[in-house]
């Protein structure tokens, strides 16, 4: 290994320029790579299409298509039944007939063609459809309320089966484009998953712009005031090269951008400047020694190469575990951070080395004695280091209650980690004031509703009587076994009592379908009458309420021999993904504990100087679910993923101070004296690594995704935790491990 970093050094000494200019053109491919990057918003970045869940949607899908469009007009009862504003809804019906993905509308109009009116009257006279809309007390009949909340009237568009996140974007941007052609009143909103998805992807982009430019902007103020070194802001153009090499690579490998792996931006750039920063201090630490900057630099490498190699391979390893989630974006998460930190470890490595060492050759005052060079630095200046060394010392000398106290907070944390609540609603992760999301809670207000769950039954022929009555006869049952559920609308609803009571032949149920419009009847049963859905309006239900309840509704099914039923739709999905995301996460975190475990032992090949870096972070592990539960904080499809980062994360700064422990116990000093001096001198490399992580997560706070800001204060804590764990526990931890024939044990080491 040291004869591997010697001749790396050589390498970077001999050939900078060289390696600056291939860096250079590397960066043209990486910018082709990122601009095939392809965003997806919808709830199948986090469902497996080889799930049962994804086979559901996906019939449910082709048979009926998934989250339909709803235009939601204000007025009176007089106003909204007019002949002028008949008319307008005739316009724009026809008009969204002429849209390619539209598959139907329902409208007042499509009801109102099932009335037979009375003969000598029309439409078009005055007052005639307010009569028939609504009853003597001024609200709608039955056959009409579904359309008629107070004070409004929705048009429901269907669109057609199969359309794509970017089919949905285009359909509902001609969908608004026709209400607005249209001349409906002021006040008319459309809203919809589908509008929703076409905002987010723009919100994406723009959101990641601002928390590169404030993570960058936050580097730079901490990297002034801790990090008191000549050409202190020398790492971040190489940091970003790196980030954009990392999204280069994904996005020609055609891992996409999602709500989880939308954060790795603003991670990366605190990762990579946290490397940087490593190999930047041990440079000048050796300059500081008198070394040449040929030997200095060589030096460095060999010195700093292999420890900063051993933290980013336990941080990949942590990174990794990821890859365990059922969840395709948490997967494509692990993916993007550990290829990233490794692209951004070989940067740091050579192109970061290379530059130092260009400039350091240039003349001018830089090209002096490195002592010179060092002390001549600029800017604010804190020490960092001694101040840190106390604690640690303090800490190591009260080392047995140190771990009492730090294992009981621990142990408090994981006990309340199942109180922790979870979010996976989509539009409560993102911005409240996204103008889909505005427009869904004007018309969920308005409606009344606030959640459906959305059975599929599967026939030979889902209109026969067998099926039918047992359709009627199983929402009948769930509605009364279940408080939660208000109504159902099916097949059976829209037959009748009469049909489905006493099964009479098919014939009659086939002549009763024909006299339904085909607006409504698409969105009971399939063309081909092999499918039919049923969707149960509930109560207002927390996603884990709503996931128990699916449960127990899917268990109580017992459809008849040749017929299937199962959940689909996207409140399915989203309580799919529920569980998807709590179940897996202590598995995750043993994973990472394990594989960090195994990889150092593998390296160190000693059970000591292996199991010392993880112990903290399964401590920190614990007091990170503690202080979610004391904060109120929620789970959300990022926070979730927290253990596995730590794990990578926190490993890091654990592993750079023990291998400068090492070191100096190498060299002779006794455990205690060997602790101080490592901590004074890589302290305050280490405190300003763990702040420009913590500047990385920290600029998640300015975004305007509620998923996003949760995820950037849960991991600010959670990194400023392992920082604290690697000064106060990691120290007296280390000291004991290595006492009596421990000690002797590391010095041969």
């Amino acid at each position: 290994m040291r004869a591997l970093f010697v001749w790396l050094g050589h390498f970077v000494e001999a050939r900078p320029g060289s390696i600056l200019a291939v860096t250079a053109a590397l960066i043209v491919l990486a910018v082709l790579g990122a601009t095939q990057t392809h965003i997806v918003t919808t709830q199948d970045a986090f469902v497996d299409q080889d799930s049962d869940t994804a086979r559901n949607a996906n019939a449910y899908d082709a048979a009926f298509g998934l989250d339909p469009m709803v235009v939601m007009i204000p007025g009176t009862p007089e106003e909204l039944t007019s002949p002028e504003m008949l008319d307008r809804i005739e316009s724009l019906t026809d008009q969204l007939a002429e849209v390619d993905g539209v598959r139907s509308c329902v409208s007042v109009l499509t009801l109102l063609g099932t009335v037979r009116l009375p003969e000598g009257t029309t439409l078009e006279q005055p007052g005639v459809a307010t009569s028939i809309v609504f009853g003597a007390d001024g609200q709608p009949t039955a056959t009409f309320e579904s359309l008629f909340p107070s004070g409004y009237e929705l048009v429901q568009i269907a669109l057609v089966p199969g359309l794509g996140i970017d089919g949905q974007g285009e359909v509902s941007q001609r969908v608004e484009e026709a209400v607005a052609a249209t001349g409906l009143p002021d006040g008319t909103v459309t809203a919809g998953y589908p509008r929703l998805y076409s905002e987010i992807i723009s919100s994406i982009i723009r959101d990641m712009a601002v928390t590169a430019v404030v993570a960058v902007l936050l580097m730079v103020a901490v990297l002034y005031i801790v990090f008191p070194v000549r050409r202190r802001l020398m790492a971040l153009p190489v940091v970003v090269v790196g980030v954009l090499f990392t999204f280069g690579i994904t996005g020609a490998a055609g891992i996409s951008l999602t709500l989880v792996t939308m954060a790795g931006l603003p991670i990366l750039l605190g990762l990579g400047t946290d490397f940087a920063i490593q190999f930047h201090n041990r440079y000048e630490e050796e300059l500081t020694r008198g070394r040449t900057r040929a030997a200095g630099l060589v030096d460095a490498l060999v010195h700093i190469g292999p420890a900063v190699g051993t933290a980013v391979l336990a941080t990949i390893l942590g990174f990794m575990a990821l890859l365990l989630s059922a969840v395709p974006a948490v997967r494509d998460f692990g993916i993007l951070l550990a290829l990233g930190v490794a692209i951004l470890y070989c940067l740091a490595l050579v192109a970061l080395n290379a530059l130092l060492y260009r400039f350091d050759k240039a003349p001018g005052p830089a090209a002096k004695n490195g002592t010179a060079a060092v002390s001549s630095q600029r800017g604010p200046r804190l020490d960092l280091g001694r101040y840190l060394a106390a604690v640690s010392m303090r800490s190591a000398r009260f080392g047995p209650l140190v771990l009492a106290a730090a294992t009981a907070l621990a142990v408090g944390g994981l006990a309340v980690d199942h109180m922790v609540p979870v979010e996976t609603e989509i539009e409560k992760l993102i911005p409240a004031n996204t103008p889909g999301v505005v427009a869904m809670n004007q018309v969920r207000e308005a409606t009344g509703s606030s959640s459906y769950i959305q059975f599929l039954v599967s026939a030979d022929d889902v209109t026969s009587p067998e099926v039918v009555g047992w359709m009627a006869k199983y929402q009948a049952q769930e509605m009364q076994k279940h408080p939660q559920i208000v109504s159902a609308v099916s097949l059976p609803t829209v037959l009748g009592p009469t049909v489905t009571m006493f099964f009479l032949k098919g014939p009659l149920v086939a002549f009763i379908l024909s006299q339904i419009p085909e607006p409504i009847r698409v969105t009971l049963i399939s063309d081909d009458h092999k499918s039919a859905s049923i969707t149960f309006n509930t109560i207002p239900m927390s996603t884990a309420d709503v996931a128990e309840l699916i449960d127990a509704m899917e268990a109580e099914a017992d459809p008849p021999s040749g017929v299937t039923v199962g959940p689909a739709g996207s409140t399915y999905m989203a309580a799919s993904i529920l569980t998807s995301l709590t179940n897996g996460r202590l598995e995750i975190a043993l994973a990472g504990f394990l594989a960090v475990f195994l990889g150092l032992l593998a390296i160190y090949r000693s059970w000591r100087r292996a199991v010392t870096p993880v112990v903290p972070i399964i401590l920190v592990t614990g007091w990170s679910s503690g202080a979610m539960w004391l904060l109120g904080m929620e789970l959300n499809p990022l926070t979730a993923v927290m253990s596995a980062l730590i794990v990578g994360i926190g490993t890091e700064f654990a592993v750079l101070l023990l291998g400068r422990y090492w070191e100096e116990l190498g060299r002779g000093l006794p455990p205690q004296e060997a602790m101080h001096k490592a901590v004074t001198r890589i302290g305050r490399a280490i405190a300003a690594s763990g702040l420009t992580v913590v500047a990385g997560f920290g600029a998640l706070l300015a975004s305007s995704f509620p998923a996003i800001r949760d995820f950037g204060a849960v991991t600010v804590i959670d990194v400023l935790l392992a920082l604290v764990a690697t000064i106060v526990v990691v120290p007296p931890l280390a000291l004991f491990l290595v006492r009596g024939a421990g000690a002797s044990q590391e010095r041969a080491a």
